[in-house]
């Protein structure tokens, strides 16, 4: 990284949702003016789209086609891209500390280095939160990232060949989600029917002989949600045989199941944990910056965090306040959307001198995918935050694909965005539905 550029530098660490649509923007704004530098900084060097990781974690979607490579997007969109893991923060000097990059075969591909900014924007998204439940780290997998998605579909895809191929013809295949919130819905409909298309594929596993069940503390699945479309979710689940159990709290997990507090047990071959989220642990390191409880990093409605003037924090790694009440914001990706949104626009006008009002959030309401042909969501865009009108069935999964949609507009343009519907159209004629290897 050259440190002779007189521009100022916007520095953003993380290429989520949130981070890779601010570089974007800023790229294709302040970075073509040559007004600043803009660099993004990210230890994977491909982006996607976070709330579509339960589709490849069932092979429905491909992340060789999907995904977002930073450097070739950096080149067209007016912004740099650096490769490497932030792993420290100097306030005093205004440089961030990039971590050393090696290939898979242990060689240096490039050292630790710093890269000074004039404006830090801190978008590192969040994890899975076991909150200290025995057994967690051991036995359950996670959907944290891509990685975690992959790994989740080739051990479902060995086991459904094992139970399969093995000698008992009544043995079943147990698949157990922690986690009833829109993560572990999403899934548990994803799950059934990837069974479902193996076994059209050939798969002697039949879908009877598959059991999925999604485990919530509450009384209730999709607790973000009005209550009707919580009936609705679990109407559907239980169509597709899924088993729902709620007001059940994990006690352990260990590698035959799940235990719950009330002495019951699930029984799993694979267990999902899907249930609650935290920002990484390493927050709570960066020079004094302020954090909750679980790691996100304290910022008032001008999403700078506190006492500080140049370093800003958007997304699920932030605790931003919702107006003036004494709510905070959840961790959403239409939040990260608006907070990059917002953000992109007050650092224009910091540059020029000039001021904007506080971020606010308007609620969209949420959409949840049931499964290929259905979903169910609320529609607070339409008829106001009172979130009391919704939708459901295949109407709901249209508005639901164009949420994605709507990102790749934004990240790569509304021609390009077309032109990829309809590249994934042909390709869906050529190629199996699913990711079969």
């Amino acid at each position: 990284m050259s440190n002779t550029s007189k521009r100022p530098r916007i520095v953003i660490v993380g290429g989520g949702a949130g981070g890779l649509e601010l570089a974007t923007r800023l790229g294709r704004t302040v970075g073509a003016r040559r007004e600043a530098q803009v660099i993004l900084v990210d230890g994977s060097p491909t982006h996607i789209w976070k709330p579509l990781l339960h589709e490849v974690a069932t092979g429905a979607l491909n992340t060789g086609e999907d995904e977002v490579n930073y450097f070739a997007h950096g080149y067209r969109n007016g912004y740099e891209f650096e490769f490497g893991y932030m792993e420290a923060l100097d306030r005093a000097r205004q440089v961030v500390r990039v971590s050393a990059i090696h290939g898979r075969d242990g060689t240096l591909l490039s050292g630790a280095r710093e890269i000074p900014y004039d404006y830090l924007v801190l978008a590192v998204g969040s994890q899975a939160n076991d909150f200290g439940t025995p057994g967690v780290a051991e036995h359950a997998m996670f959907l944290n990232n891509p990685d975690d998605a992959e790994r989740l579909r080739r051990r479902i895809l060995e086991l459904a060949f094992s139970v399969s191929a093995g000698p008992d013809p009544e043995r079943r295949l147990g698949i157990a989600i922690v986690g009833g919130g829109a993560t572990g819905v999403e899934l548990a409909a994803e799950l059934n029917h990837t069974m479902r298309e193996l076994h059209q594929y050939g798969s002697r596993l039949s879908p009877e002989r598959v059991e999925i069940s999604v485990i919530e503390g509450a009384d209730r699945i999709l607790i973000a949600a009005p209550p009707s479309l919580s009936r609705y979710a679990e109407e559907k689940l239980a169509a597709r045989q899924i088993r729902v159990l709620t007001n059940s709290r994990v006690a352990a997990v260990t590698a035959d199941g799940v235990d719950l507090a009330d002495g019951r047990h699930v029984k799993a071959d694979v267990t999902v944990w899907a249930a609650g989220v935290k920002a990484p642990a390493w927050l709570a390191t960066l020079d004094g910056l302020a954090v909750n409880r679980i790691n996100q990093l304290k910022v008032g409605r001008d999403l700078l965090c506190e006492g500080e003037a140049r370093v800003y924090a958007i997304g699920d790694c932030s605790c931003a306040p919702d107006g003036d009440s004494e709510r905070t914001l959840s961790a959403t990706a239409q939040v990260a959307h608006q907070e990059a949104k917002w953000l992109a626009g007050a650092l224009a006008a910091r540059l020029r001198g000039a001021t904007v009002a506080p971020f606010v959030f308007k609620p969209q309401g949420m959409m949840v995918s049931l499964g290929k042909h259905a979903a169910v969501g609320s529609l607070a865009a339409v008829v106001g935050p009172q979130r009391n009108y919704h939708v459901e069935g295949r109407g709901a999964k249209l508005i639901y694909a164009s949420l994605y949609r709507m990102h790749q507009a934004v990240v790569h343009g509304r021609l390009m965005a077309v032109l990829l519907y309809c590249g994934d159209k042909l390709r869906g004629i050529a190629r199996p539905s699913l990711k079969l290897h």
